[in-house]
């Protein structure tokens, strides 16, 4: 069942896509718009999802259709989930892509769906833009990316039965102003499951919660650990986690540890040179 309410603009439908974009979106199976969290990871049977799942932890995921599915909610619309149902039931023109363009001649219209695979199974769907891009839920290791829509995989083209395409031209798409923030600011006192995500990026980019791990209560430990953090990434360290913390959290990597082994040194040799290095520990043999 289709079940639009309205026409979506193809620049609208554009817009929203942008915007996972820019937002770094995830890319987890079988979800469309949700935040990742470790309670989800830790539960994640699939096995690219085990695999490379956590690195989306904090972020919002969606598969490729389920970005569509997103996508069309937002707009007031409905879409199947399954590539292969958006093919077969919500395209009213279809056809073959060779090197980017239709076989029939005609535009490769913005706003509409680009699919791989074989006209029995086209097992994964973009959204062409237009100057040449798609943007499309990749994978489990990349997340929402931009594409060329020359690549090879793309196959075959939809122009969806509830996007207006009237007008529509090739120009770049524009970022989409979102009245929401990506994330809301919190700060001590807070509690809920978005202060369980500050607590587990703190935890994983090696600032340790010991007394309290990641409880979803936002007191004193969460509060040094996160102007810790701020001091350490050259921002203002007054312990409330607003959108610049949140950036620099999702786009920091996690500490990596190393063991070095220096023989023969004297016990208070290495403690002293211990002490220059932050986590570090000593043991010995």
């Amino acid at each position: 069942m289709e079940g639009v309410i309205r026409m979506i603009k193809a620049e609208d439908l554009i817009s929203k896509f942008q915007y996972a974009l820019d937002n770094k979106w995830g890319y987890i199976w079988g979800k469309s718009g949700q935040m990742w969290t470790q309670k989800d990871q830790n539960a994640a049977s699939r096995e690219m999802t085990v695999k490379y799942g956590s690195r989306w932890i904090g972020h919002i995921v969606a598969d490729c259709s389920g970005l569509f599915r997103w996508a069309y909610k937002q707009l007031g619309g409905e879409i199947s989930h399954g590539s292969n149902l958006i093919y077969t039931g919500h395209c009213r023109s279809k056809g073959k892509l060779s090197g980017g363009k239709r076989t029939d001649g005609q535009e490769l219209k913005p706003g509409t769906a680009v699919f791989t695979g074989t006209e029995g199974d086209h097992g994964h769907i973009g959204l062409y833009i237009g100057d040449g891009f798609v943007i499309e839920a990749a994978g489990t290791q990349q997340g929402v990316i931009k594409s060329k829509v020359t690549a090879s995989k793309w196959t075959f083209w939809g122009e969806l039965k509830a996007v207006d395409y009237t007008g529509s031209a090739d120009p770049a798409p524009e970022a989409p102003e979102d009245p929401e923030p990506a994330r809301p600011t919190i700060r001590k006192g807070s509690k809920g499951e978005t202060v369980k995500i500050l607590q587990e990026a703190l935890i994983r980019l090696g600032y340790p919660l010991p007394k309290y791990g990641a409880d979803g209560d936002f007191g004193n430990e969460t509060l040094a650990a996160l102007k810790a953090f701020q001091q350490d990434n050259g921002l203002n360290d007054d312990g409330v986690c607003g959108q610049k913390t949140w950036e620099k959290l999702e786009d920091a990597k996690p500490m990596q540890l190393y063991t070095v082994t220096i023989p023969h040194l004297p016990k208070h040799e290495a403690e002293a040179l211990v002490k220059n290095y932050k986590e570090s520990k000593m043991m010995e043999e």
